[in-house]
Parts: structure tokens; C-alpha cells; sequence
């Protein structure tokens, strides 16, 4: 994974598209996944596209407002282009395209490699063992086959030696060296995300290092050794653990959208299921490297202050070496099947009662995706219309903390909505966090009134303008984030879904829409027979007058223990550094008292461990 640690596990994303429940992600990756999420921007961005011999598409942006350039790589590749057994994969290259190459990353190459392959032999060999209790397992014979007493002797007796191995390559490892290079000269956020449709990888360096980038990268893409890739899905198996199995509604969410996709390959978390991730082989990640990380199945992406006619040329020296990937990547044919009846869930969690209702709805670059987005506006805010009947109107639901906005920009409100257009298909999300005293229930109902007043009545159009003028202003306040970091995920995760250019075509077609356009979307796809609901009950004690008793919120509780976990001083101060930048934006009073108090905790964790580090 990145070097920053787990800081940026929430955005693996499933985090495509923002909504109610990936607020959060904004904070945690300074606005790099809503840069992703949001709507194209309202003004074109001038990228000078190049296509090298080896298929790899080059998109380049002038700025010279300061000397630095944003660099990026998206491979084409996400949890969707995943297969059973294999789960959890594309979000493991993350983490294993920092672990070196031939010349990164190690003392001595040679006994680096023989160590690897000696624990690929090792590890066929508990394979053998591992399929002898899955059988036991089936039969009931063992409970957990990670309980140490349910390993077979012979696999305790292989595992000691593997141990072994695993200390001694330890020793032969230059840990975190890409990082320590780019440091020493001038780079900033070295970091990686993954999602369903995509993963990507940056950084922000002075422009006199260009070279450096395009030497390191191009060595990474075309030479990388994956060692510790065994240890490292246990570091994927804890980050489970934090992100979805230790938070309040984690694994409802989970089953949540397993029950949601009937058949397609957005079934799973991009995390992975646990016993794909324990599972897979080093020969699998060569051969799925093989294929999705080739150059023809890569996009970079440079913003900056550099003049694109001769950046190329240092381009193609660097990357035109690496050859085309031998086998093409392969389509993704699995459709979404239809729905034939309402489908709900009911859970029991320590958070406030929440209602979450998805509709199937269309994909990336549909003619009603447009539509839809606006019709998310709609919802969306403190002048939107989920607010005005929850909050406003029934007292229901609470006013802020830990929601979305328009398009996942939003105020931090805990009534929500969002159009989730992902590569392959898409939903529309409508999520609500009542007070502790409500039903969910009482949610949905409210919810299902709104929705009906959409589908019988056009939207006047003064609040059609107001949303779209807001769709506006929004996307234009990401143009100037960190030296152009906005630009690079607008232009590298439309690319990266297969068209670049939609980011300058995209604000016309929602300037377009009307107010009989939103009405028929509304009428389409807000059908009960496509219907999902997820009811969570609360588990909390609440009040005389409704009051919790333990008024937390699980995201920001979360969120300090993701800040908590990070043990390096240099990237603590770096994530500071990313908070502070994006403090002053954040217009919620409560949403902005909440991100002071990230920065004070991270400050008082940051002087804690400069404190160890001079014992």
C-alpha cells in the first residue's frame, strides 16, 4: 500500500462516487476521491492528449502557476474486473507496487529472489494442507480454519520454516525506499487508491525532478518485485479488520451491497473477501500484472508547469522501452440481471437509526445519468428537499455531521443522495441518520413522499437553475486544489472509465437537463420492484427527550483511529499538512469543528511519537 499508511484505506474504493457514507474519504485523502466523484468541471481543461507505440495514453495539462507538476499513472483495472477467487486483488497491487524493483527496495537482489522462491514452494506445499481443511471445515470437523489448532500438523511444520524465511528477507529489504528517494528530492503525497473501476498512482514533486519520476515510475511498471506479498495480505486482512469488520455498520454495509448486485463484479468490497485475499498466489498476481499493467491499459497524467511538446519526449524515452502487454485486457461481460421484487434488510448497530435506500439505476456517460445528477442536487443541502421534509418539516432526522452534499460535495448533512455512475452500472443512493429516538422506518416513509412528489411534479425552474449554478460553483472551487491535484483525477478517472474527454463534455449535457427530464428519471427508476432498503436499528440508550446517551459519531470515532495508526512522524506531519489546507474550504460550522479536531489529535499523536523516536 501507499506510504501514508492505512490513512487512506477509506477511499479504495468502492469511493468511485461520493455519497452520505464516503463523506469521510474527503477528509481523509484531502479531496482527492471527491476531485473523482464529482461531476465534470464547468470550464474545459485544455489536455494535450498523446498515444505512445507501446498503446499508452499520455494527457498533459499546462500551469505554470507554481514550479511543480502532479504526476499520475491510473491502470484500468479495479474490484470489478475481479473473479471469485481472486478477490481483493487489485487492491493487494497496491500495496505491493511500493515494495520495489530490481533496484529499489533491496540489499541484495540475488538471495532476495531465491527467498521469494523458496516461500512460493513453501506456501504450494500449506496450500495442499489448506485444501485438506476447507474439507474439514465443510464437514464440520474444525470451526475456523484460523484457529492455530485447527492447522494440520504437517502445515505448523512448513509454516515454522516459512517463518524463518520471512525474518530473513526481512533483513534484506530497504523498507519504504521509493518513498525516502522521492522525499529527499522535494516530493509530496506519494499515495494510491484503489477503486471499483480504477487504481491510481501519484505524487507532487518540484518540476527539476521530472526525470526522477518518469525513471522511477517507468522502473516500478515494468520491473516491479513483489516481495513481502505474503506478509502483506495479512497487512490487507488487518486493514479488513479496521475498515469494515471493527466500525458500528461496517459488515451490514457489506451484506448490504452483496444483496444489492445480483450478478455483476461490483458484488464485493474492493477490499476483497477474506479467504480470496489469503489465498492468492503469486503466479496470480504475475499473470493478472501481465495483463492489467501494461502500458496499453495505463493512463498517465501530468499537471504543471512544463511545456507539453517537449515533456513527451522525455516521456517516451522513459516509458516506450516497456513493451504492450501480450494478451489484451479482457471485457467485462457479466451484466447487471434484473430485479424482479423489492429486497430489504433490517440491522442492529451502535449508531443513530439509519435508512439507506438504493435504486438500480444506469452507468457512466448514460443520457439519464445527467438527469440524475441533478436530480441528487435536488435532495441534496440545507435547501434541498430531503432536508426541508427530515429535518425541517418532521424533526426526524439530525441537521449535520458526516453526510454528503450535491454530487458528494456537499454540507456534511446526514440526509443524503447521489447518483453513482460506475464504468459498468450504477445506483442511486438515498441515505438518512435519524435522531435516536426515530424508526428507520419513519426515515424510509418520509423518504418515499419526496420521491413521489419528484415523480408527479416538475421542479420549478428556479430551483433547477439554483442546483445547476451550484454544480457550477462547486466544481470550479476543486480547479486550483494543491497545484492542480483536482485536474489530474477529473481527466485520469474519466480515462481511466474510457473517455477522457468527458470532462469537458459532461457540464453542458447537465446544463441541458429539465425539469421534464428529472420528473421522468425520477418516474423510471424510483420503482419499488428496483428497490434495495437497508433499515439499521440503534443500539444506543437514548435520553428523556431523545437525547443519546453516548453521542458519537462512528466516521469521525473511525477516523481517529485510522489517524492513531500511523507511525511514521514524516507522513503524520504530511497528513496535517493536507487537513490544514483544506480547513479553511469547508463552509459547516460543525463539519469544520470536526476537522480542527482531527488536526489537534493528529498534532498531539504527531508529538507523541517524535517523543519516541528520541528515547
Amino acid at each position: 500500500m501507499g506510504p501514508t499508511n492505512d490513512i487512506n484505506k477509506h477511499i479504495i474504493i468502492k469511493e468511485r462516487l461520493m455519497n452520505g457514507r464516503r463523506k469521510w474519504a474527503v477528509l481523509g485523502c484531502a479531496v482527492l476521491i471527491v476531485a473523482m466523484a464529482s461531476p465534470a468541471m464547468a470550464q474545459n481543461i485544455d489536455a494535450k492528449e498523446y498515444r505512445l507505440d507501446n498503446g499508452m495514453q499520455i494527457l498533459m495539462v499546462e500551469r505554470h502557476e507554481a514550479p511543480t507538476i502532479m504526476g499520475a499513472i491510473f491502470a484500468h483495472v479495479g474490484s470489478a474486473n475481479e473473479t471469485t477467487g481472486i478477490t481483493g486483488i487489485s487492491h493487494l497491487f497496491e500495496h505491493m507496487m511500493f515494495k520495489g524493483t530490481e533496484t529499489i527496495g533491496t540489499k541484495d537482489i540475488k538471495r532476495d529472489r531465491e527467498v521469494m522462491a523458496q516461500l512460493d514452494s513453501l506456501r504450494e506445499l500449506m496450500r495442499g494442507e489448506q485444501r485438506i481443511m476447507r474439507e474439514q471445515y465443510r464437514r464440520g470437523l474444525i470451526t475456523d480454519m484460523n484457529d492455530p489448532e485447527a492447522k494440520t500438523e504437517r502445515f505448523k511444520e512448513i509454516d515454522a520454516v516459512f517463518d524463518s524465511l520471512i525474518l530473513e528477507q526481512r533483513e534484506l529489504i530497504i523498507k519504504d525506499q521509493l518513498d525516502e528517494i522521492y522525499s529527499k528530492n522535494g516530493g509530496f503525497f506519494l499515495n494510491a487508491f484503489t477503486a471499483e473501476d480504477m487504481t491510481g498512482y501519484f505524487i507532487r514533486l518540484p518540476k527539476n525532478k521530472i526525470e526522477l519520476f518518469m525513471w522511477l515510475e517507468s522502473d516500478r511498471f515494468s520491473h516491479p518485485v513483489f516481495r513481502e506479498f505474503y506478509s502483506e495480505r495479512d497487512v490487507v486482512r488487518e486493514e479488513r479488520r479496521m475498515r469494515i469488520e471493527s466500525t458500528p455498520t461496517g459488515l451490514l454495509e457489506e451484506d448490504f451491497r452483496s444483496m444489492f448486485w445480483k450478478s455483476n463484479s461490483y458484488h464485493w468490497d474492493v477490499i476483497g473477501w477474506p479467504s480470496d485475499v489469503e489465498n492468492i498466489t503469486r503466479e496470480q498476481a504475475n499473470n493478472y500484472f501481465a495483463t492489467y499493467y501494461a502500458p496499453n491499459n495505463l493512463t498517465m497524467v501530468l499537471v504543471g508547469d512544463f511545456k507539453p511538446d517537449k515533456m513527451i519526449k522525455m516521456v517516451r524515452k522513459y516509458f516506450e522501452r516497456i513493451p504492450r502487454g501480450a494478451t489484451e485486457p479482457p471485457d467485462v461481460t457479466t451484466l447487471e440481471e434484473s430485479q424482479y421484487a423489492e429486497k430489504k434488510m433490517i440491522g442492529e448497530a451502535e449508531t443513530n437509526p439509519t435508512a439507506e435506500i438504493w435504486y438500480h439505476t444506469v452507468a457512466w456517460k448514460n443520457a439519464d445519468s445527467y438527469a440524475l445528477e441533478v436530480l441528487a442536487g435536488i435532495l441534496n443541502g440545507k435547501t434541498g428537499r430531503l432536508y426541508k421534509k427530515l429535518v425541517d418539516e418532521l424533526n426526524i432526522a439530525d441537521g449535520s455531521g458526516g453526510g454528503g452534499g450535491y454530487g458528494g460535495m456537499g454540507s456534511g448533512l446526514k440526509v443524503s443522495a447521489a447518483q453513482n455512475s460506475n464504468k459498468y452500472a450504477g445506483y442511486f443512493s438515498i441515505s438518512a441518520e435519524g435522531k435516536c429516538e426515530t424508526p428507520p422506518e419513519k426515515l424510509e416513509a418520509a423518504i418515499y413522499d419526496v420521491l413521489a412528489d419528484l415523480q408527479t411534479n416538475p421542479v420549478p425552474e428556479k430551483e433547477l437553475q439554483k442546483v445547476k449554478n451550484q454544480y457550477v460553483v462547486d466544481n470550479i472551487r476543486f480547479m486550483d486544489i494543491m497545484s492542480g491535484i483536482g485536474i489530474l483525477f477529473y481527466l485520469g478517472s474519466n480515462a481511466a472509465d474510457g473517455d477522457w474527454t468527458e470532462v469537458n463534455d459532461g457540464p453542458a449535457k447537465v446544463q441541458a437537463v429539465t425539469a421534464e427530464d428529472v420528473m421522468r428519471v425520477a418516474k423510471t427508476y424510483f420503482d419499488p420492484m428496483q428497490r434495495n432498503v437497508l433499515l439499521i436499528n440503534t443500539k444506543k440508550v437514548c435520553g428523556p427527550e431523545g437525547e443519546e446517551t453516548a453521542p458519537q459519531d462512528p466516521q469521525f470515532q473511525k477516523f481517529v483511529g485510522m489517524i492513531k495508526q500511523v507511525s511514521d512522524p514524516a507522513k503524520l506531519e504530511q497528513l496535517i499538512g493536507m487537513f490544514s489546507m483544506q480547513v479553511e474550504s469547508i463552509e459547516d460550522e460543525q463539519e469544520k469543528d470536526q476537522m480542527e479536531q482531527l488536526i489537534q489529535i493528529a498534532k498531539d499523536h504527531l508529538i507523541t511519537l517524535k517523543a519516541a523516536e528520541g528515547k
